[in-house]
C-alpha cells in the first residue's frame, strides 16, 4: 500500500506538476468544476445534491493526463469536506499529515482507475484530477517514476 500511495502521488506530480505556470483563472463554484471533471474521467460521485459551494479565487491547468486546480491554503478544509461528501463511501486514502504540516488525501474515481488528489501545505491547496491510465501508460509512468531519485526518497522517508 505504501508503494502504491507513493507511486500515485509522485506520478501525479510528475504528470501534472509542471502545468501550474500556465494556469487559467477559474470562475464560479470550484466544487462544481471538480465534479464535472471527475465525471468526465469516469468518476461517479455518491451525491451531487446539497454540496457546499466553494466560490473563492481559483485557477486551473489542464493537459492530456488531467486537470490541476490551485487555491488558497485556507480552502483546504472546505475542499476536503466537499470531496468527503461528494465521494462518501468510495475508496480513498488519507488524509495523511506530514511532519511539515502538509496534508494529502486521495480519492479513487472508478474501478477502471483515475483519481483525485487533494494536497494542502503552506503554499496553498491543490486538487489534481487524473484520468484513468491504460496498462501501457501506467507501466511507462512507473518506469519514469522509478528513474527519478525523488521517488526512492519518498519510499524511504515515509
Amino acid at each position: 500500500m505504501k508503494f502504491f500511495t507513493t507511486f500515485f502521488a509522485f506520478t501525479l506530480s510528475l504528470l501534472c506538476g509542471c502545468v501550474s505556470d500556465h494556469a487559467t483563472a477559474g470562475h464560479g463554484d470550484v466544487g462544481q468544476f471538480i465534479l464535472r471533471q471527475s465525471v468526465g474521467y469516469g468518476g461517479s460521485p455518491t451525491t451531487t445534491n446539497g454540496l457546499p459551494a466553494i466560490t473563492s479565487h481559483w485557477r486551473y491547468s489542464e493537459d492530456a493526463h488531467g486537470v490541476e486546480i490551485f487555491m488558497s491554503r485556507s480552502d483546504y478544509p472546505s475542499v476536503e469536506s466537499f470531496l468527503n461528501q461528494a465521494f462518501a463511501g468510495k475508496p480513498q486514502f488519507g488524509p495523511i499529515v506530514a511532519a511539515d504540516g502538509g496534508r494529502i488525501h486521495e480519492y479513487r474515481l472508478s474501478s477502471k482507475g483515475g483519481g483525485i488528489q487533494l494536497d494542502g501545505d503552506d503554499t496553498g491547496t491543490v486538487v489534481i484530477i487524473l484520468r484513468p491510465f491504460g496498462q501501457k501508460e501506467f507501466g511507462d509512468a512507473l518506469i519514469k517514476a522509478m528513474q527519478d531519485d525523488r521517488f526512492w526518497k519518498g519510499l524511504t522517508n515515509q
